[in-house]
């Protein structure tokens, strides 16, 4: 079965089918938003649940009905017939050798490698895909990963080549919550982590490399779902004595004047207070020219003690804690358990709400 796939990240998706061990036949990258490939028809189904956010074109996977022309008219078959065989005399030349995914390595110096080898343009090369790709692998260490395909007169070849792995080069994903591992789907990046595990707030999840089979580091983005049972945590605390700045109800009053936007002066009434609030108010002065007045009041405030009433201020502070929780809960999750405590420890009464949930804590 023939299936076209049409979006964005068609690399991460090629690399999830293989890690599921779907085999991938005559993989060809139209574009960089395009591709085509061939499977088995069990495989359909197994396939089709990692394609469905993608635009997707499948093929016939074999003839429905043999067209009437072709069991009725002779000389018709024996054109087709005579036809493709010169079609595969034709197409077994090799008019166009193309190269995607090089970086430091040069084209021109891969098509001289396959032409040492015996693979060039106007030729019939009737060398394997298979030892194309041994003999590319053989001549070039940099060379992580390379797949050949034959499309009618064409070699299509689709390589990548080692990165040399750089710490600063992509972003570890961290934990954004506290909790405990539940499950870790992983398309690119090292998994810092395992189930079970307890991780804090910052701690490193996915590391940003992959490691090849010959224990090399390669540098990518890590892309990952971390699932976890989460303890989103709101804490408050209140003093049973504290000292307030409060309005005394004395008031200053100042005034600058312009002209065009220029300041021509200001009142004498100037502010001496040491703890105050301010407020401006811009007046206009004329409405025939831009004179303007601005007036600035400045409220005194004083430094006043004041005593709280802890055992009556206990259910403010735990509503208090509980909102600062629900304000730190991430966009999507499924809630296990909520639990807000308080106490009054040394003339101080603390507040404490922990909510439990189930949810992607790398979110």
């Amino acid at each position: 079965m023939t299936i076209e796939v049409e979006g964005y990240n068609l690399n991460e998706l090629v690399k999830l089918l293989y890690r599921k061990k779907i085999v991938l036949q005559n993989l060809f990258y139209v574009n960089e938003t395009h591709i085509q490939f061939d499977i088995e028809d069990n495989e359909h189904a197994k396939v089709k649940r990692y394609i469905l956010n993608y635009k997707v074109k499948l093929g016939l996977s074999k003839l429905k009905k043999l067209p009437k022309f072709m069991l009725t008219n002779l000389g018709i078959i024996l054109g087709v017939f005579f036809g493709g065989l010169f079609y595969l005399f034709a197409s077994s030349f090799t008019w166009q050798i193309c190269i995607y995914g090089t970086q430091e390595l040069s084209n021109a110096e891969i098509l001289q490698v396959l032409n040492n080898n015996g693979i060039k343009k106007g030729k019939i090369n009737l060398v394997s895909n298979e030892d194309i790709e041994t003999i590319l692998l053989n001549n070039y260490n940099r060379i992580a990963q390379v797949s050949v395909i034959k499309k009618g007169t064409a070699i299509i070849i689709n390589l990548s080549e080692k990165l040399v792995y750089n710490e600063e080069e992509y972003e570890p994903i961290v934990a954004n919550y506290s909790g405990i591992i539940t499950q870790i789907n992983i398309s690119t990046g090292t998994t810092n982590v395992k189930v079970g595990d307890y991780v804090n707030v910052g701690d490193v999840l996915v590391l940003p490399f992959n490691i090849t089979g010959s224990g090399e580091k390669v540098s990518v983005k890590p892309l990952a779902e971390i699932k976890a049972k989460m303890f989103v945590v709101g804490s408050c605390s209140l003093n049973e004595t504290e000292k307030v700045l409060l309005p005394s109800g004395k008031k200053r009053v100042e005034y600058k004047y312009s002209l065009f936007k220029f300041n021509l002066f200001s009142g004498k009434n100037k502010n001496t207070f040491d703890f105050y609030n301010t407020t401006i108010y811009n007046e206009t002065v004329s409405r025939l020219i831009p004179f303007s007045r601005q007036k600035i009041v400045y409220e005194e405030l004083t430094l006043q003690e004041i005593t709280h009433n802890l055992v009556e201020e206990q259910d403010s502070l735990k509503q208090k804690s509980y909102n600062i929780a629900l304000n730190n809960l991430p966009t999507n999750y499924n809630l296990v358990e909520e639990k807000t405590t308080s106490t009054i420890v040394n003339g101080t009464l603390f507040a404490n709400t922990v909510i439990t949930i189930n949810g992607i804590i790398n979110n």
